[in-house]
């Protein structure tokens, strides 16, 4: 038994004997110019020098050369330096500079794009702040497509140039980061600001709920109303009773927070900057103290909204049930003044539209028919036979039309969904196994988002959620329409 354990070796009567390896093909040197090889040598004198003031004494030695060399090949380094390139690959290099420089947009090794980029960050071939940025704009329009997600680097790139090199902040203006800060800047001075600008920006910081209400669909305007007054509650609210602001209570506070500039990227600091600040706008500054940076700002994420979202579905909740919307929803917040707060500005908005109703002037035209009527009476007892005209035929009558349905009916759900759309549905409200859509053919995110398009007008939402399960606000008025 313990023998059964090893495997059995069978070994074969072949004899092995030593061989030659064979030499690898040596490649032909390449003849290397002159003013390359003095860049060469920088690299192997006496001084230490980092890798980046090699690459920064090398690229303004070669600042201006161009090559002519005739070079296919693909090269592949991260972080490239002249030094990081072989002899064929650096003037293959110089041999394509010149014609990005002239505008002309040819298929490059993304080694050769980087390298570029990372000379026109350290100021190298140009002459000065401004051409540099330009010129970043051309690659990143024109060679984003060209694979390792260069675009993504160059976005954050350009934004370290311009503050690095105290360019203006216009040229962010369009930058996610700037039009965060801008929406930030309107609702810290809410007591300033019109209702529409408030509301712009409030979208603008927290889009899903309201794109997919229901109730806002055919209320914002009521809603808009209750918003712009319930934030510029809570702002005077906070700014009366606690230290942070209506701004630090949704979107935190404004800390100093440690960045790297130009991250990922051969920078030589150029500048040799050491104390150094930038302000991008009254909601940002970046600072440099003793060579280290620091961003003082609120910083964008996918979280940036999330607590504005949770009041704009608690305005949504209250509102709902004030007005007897149905369908109702459950808010995210439960602060007691905040709720009390919502609830009034909604009353007070209903009590100022019931009041306007009775202001109204009516007509009531049952009178008005009744008036008609008399009148045309009163008309032809004066017309004299004479002056007759002769009777018009009868028109005919036009075909009933089928009655509309009632505002608020929705159509049942089997009229709206085609059967394995609709037995999908059944079976995720009652927690029943879904393995038939493999059997039948059938793919199970298609018919869910089959499902959402086509209850969307009735819901004004979508129904399942990105999981595809059963949105919970939703669940019994779905059962209700699934009922035979």
């Amino acid at each position: 038994m313990a023998d059964s354990a090893y495997p059995t070796v069978l070994l074969d009567d072949t004899r092995y004997e030593d061989e030659a390896i064979l030499p690898r093909p040596v490649r032909a040197a390449v003849d290397l110019p002159p003013l390359l090889a003095s860049a060469r040598a920088l690299a192997n004198e006496d001084f230490p020098a980092s890798r980046q003031e090699i690459f920064l004494r090398q690229g303004r030695l070669l600042a201006d050369y161009e090559d002519d060399f005739a070079y296919t090949g693909d090269p592949v380094r991260y972080y490239p330096t002249y030094q990081s390139l072989t002899d064929e690959e650096l003037r293959g290099y110089f041999t394509w500079r010149p014609k990005v420089r002239a505008r002309q947009v040819e298929p490059a090794p993304l080694t050769f794009i980087f390298l570029h980029v990372y000379e026109l960050i350290n100021l190298i071939g140009v002459k000065d702040a401004e051409e540099a940025y330009e010129e970043l704009l051309f690659i990143r329009r024109n060679y984003s497509s060209f694979g390792w997600n260069i675009g993504y680097y160059l976005d954050r790139w350009l934004t370290d140039f311009v503050i690095y090199y105290g360019l203006s902040p216009e040229l962010l203006a369009d930058s996610s980061e700037k039009l965060h800060n801008q929406c930030i800047t309107v609702l810290s001075h809410i007591d300033a600001e019109p209702q529409d600008r408030v509301m712009d920006a409030v979208k603008q910081l927290a889009p899903r709920w309201l794109s997919r209400s229901r109730f806002y669909a055919a209320h914002f305007e009521d809603m808009d109303a209750v918003t712009y007054k319930v934030l510029k509650g809570m702002a005077a609210h906070y700014a009366a009773n606690c230290k942070r602001s209506l701004v630090d209570q949704l979107f935190g506070a404004r800390l100093p927070r440690h960045m790297h500039i130009f991250s990922q990227a051969i920078f030589c600091n150029p500048l040799q900057r050491k104390n150094y600040q930038y302000t991008l706008d009254d909601q940002c500054v970046y600072s440099c103290e003793n060579g280290i940076w620091t961003s003082n700002w609120r910083p964008l994420s996918s979280r940036s909204g999330r607590k504005l979202e949770g009041l704009l579905k608690t305005i949504d909740q209250v509102m709902r049930e004030a007005y007897a919307f149905g369908h109702p929803i459950r808010g995210e917040i439960s602060t007691r003044w905040i709720r009390k707060l919502i609830n009034e500005t909604t009353q007070e908005l209903l009590a100022q539209k019931a009041a306007a109703e009775k202001s109204r002037v009516r007509i009531d035209f049952a009178i008005l028919d009744k008036i008609r009527a008399d009148a045309a009476i009163t008309r032809d007892r004066l017309v004299t036979e004479e002056d007759e005209e002769p009777e018009a035929p009868a028109p005919q009558l036009a075909a009933a039309l089928p009655p509309e349905p009632e505002a608020g009916e929705a159509a049942p759900a089997t009229a709206l969904l085609s059967p394995p759309e609709a037995r999908l549905l059944r079976c995720l409200l009652s927690g029943e196994s879904t393995d038939w859509l493999r059997a039948e053919g059938h793919l199970r995110s298609v018919l869910v988002d089959a499902i959402n398009e086509k209850l969307y007008d009735a819901f004004g939402d979508t129904v399942l959620d990105d999981e595809g399960l059963p949105v919970p606000d939703y669940v019994s008025d779905l059962k209700e329409m699934l009922a035979p």
